[in-house]
């Protein structure tokens, strides 16, 4: 599965993101934007504003908190609300570049639907995934990434200050400072707001430094996310293998943690014989 170019390939290693042009075509687009007005009135998991709870808690709700079609959402575990959220998962050729950057040994993590509407109040901000522990680990150049993401975006960023995903190139490889020392912006020094047309995706490390820039436009920014990490990792979104498991292919079972066999101590320690072959299809 081998799809990066050289180019590609020294970008990834140097700047630590990716950008592919047309991953999703126009019906898909018109469709994903379509799911994201219907899952807004629906039950599922939304941010926990409990200051008791960690930050990025999530909990199940009768609806979005914001009803307004045009407001924010940022809904997590996808994949019960139609087949094509799951046929996502290992879409090509989208899926295949991650599989040539992190190698066949992987899993699903999350899926996430945000949307980002216009306002003065939100001033964006900056992070990287996977909490306090991901945040002090990195890798070498040439390693595969411990996780990345995949974000999909539903509408056109043609300009900045429209919600764009914010990145600072090659912060993949040093650690981001803590913010008691040090705030990061996504308008701070070495910040590039990207642009791009609804249907591309953006593939960046959980340790690159990234987030979202105010929304001055006129539009909402729609955007999916679909996260994938190596085998031994848990996953964000689920503590077993979910229940829409009988309605994905074998490697998209695989990909939702579906080893197989049984579950047993070690399993996810070494992965399954068929793991390459499962995942190469």
């Amino acid at each position: 599965m081998e799809k990066l170019t050289d180019q590609q390939r020294r970008q990834w290693q140097i700047d630590g993101y990716l950008h592919l042009e047309g991953a999703l075509s126009a019906q898909q687009v018109g469709f994903f934007n379509d799911e994201m007005d219907r899952v807004r009135a629906l039950p599922g998991f939304e941010p926990d504003n409990n200051p008791e709870l960690p930050i990025g808690h999530y909990a199940w709700l009768d609806h979005a908190r914001d009803l307004d079609p045009n407001g924010f959402m940022d809904r997590r575990d996808l994949l019960g609300y139609h087949q094509a959220f799951i046929d996502l998962i290992d879409q090509a050729p989208v899926f295949d570049y991650i599989v040539d950057v992190m190698g066949p040994n992987i899993m699903l993590s999350m899926t996430q639907a945000i949307a980002r509407p216009p306002t003065q109040k939100f001033p964006g901000y900056t992070h990287t995934d996977g909490g306090e522990s991901l945040r002090s680990i990195r890798v070498s150049e040439t390693s595969p990434p411990i996780a990345m993401k995949a974000m999909y975006l539903l509408t056109n960023v043609s300009e900045q200050d429209h919600g764009n995903l914010t990145v600072f190139p090659g912060t993949h490889m040093r650690p981001i400072p803590d913010h008691k020392d040090r705030v990061i912006t996504p308008y701070s020094p070495g910040a590039a707001q990207l642009m791009g047309k609804a249907g591309d995706v953006y593939l960046f490390p959980h340790s690159l430094w990234h987030g979202p820039a105010m929304n001055r436009g006129k539009v909402t920014r729609n955007v999916l996310l679909y996260n994938y990490c190596q085998l031994w990792v848990r996953s964000y979104d689920h503590h077993n293998v979910p229940d829409i498991a009988q309605r994905c292919t074998p490697r998209q079972r695989r990909l939702l943690g579906d080893l197989g066999y049984d579950f047993r101590p070690g399993s996810y320690f070494y992965v399954p014989k068929d793991q390459e072959a499962v995942i190469t299809g």
